[in-house]
């Protein structure tokens, strides 16, 4: 189950833990897409395939990141990435996006 972080667009899955170690988690950033009245996801960073990677709509999926080793510490990269990011990412979701944009 999603839950939202602060603000409207950030939600992240459980992590989850084994002996006090965090093995798996997931964020992503949301955005709310006026032309398709609804929520979309635009970049997401996990470790599904065992390594921290991003995906992003319509732009690459599974793109390698220098995420850090530790992975406590690449998920809090990760957060503070789509905090700070948020706008650019949005922006270029939007272009592929559009008509003559990339998507895959």
């Amino acid at each position: 189950m999603w839950r939202w972080l602060p603000g409207p667009r950030w939600a992240a899955a459980p992590v989850e833990v084994a002996r006090g170690k965090l093995l798996s988690w997931a964020v992503q950033l949301e955005w709310c897409d006026p032309e398709e009245e609804r929520w979309v996801w635009v970049v997401r960073y996990d470790t599904a395939g065992g390594r921290g990677h991003q995906d992003r709509n319509r732009i690459a999926a599974h793109e390698a990141v220098p995420l850090p080793g530790d992975p406590s510490r690449a998920l809090k990269w990760a957060q503070d990435d789509l905090r700070q990011q948020a706008q650019r990412y949005i922006e270029e979701y939007r272009a592929a996006k559009a008509p003559g944009g990339e998507e895959k």
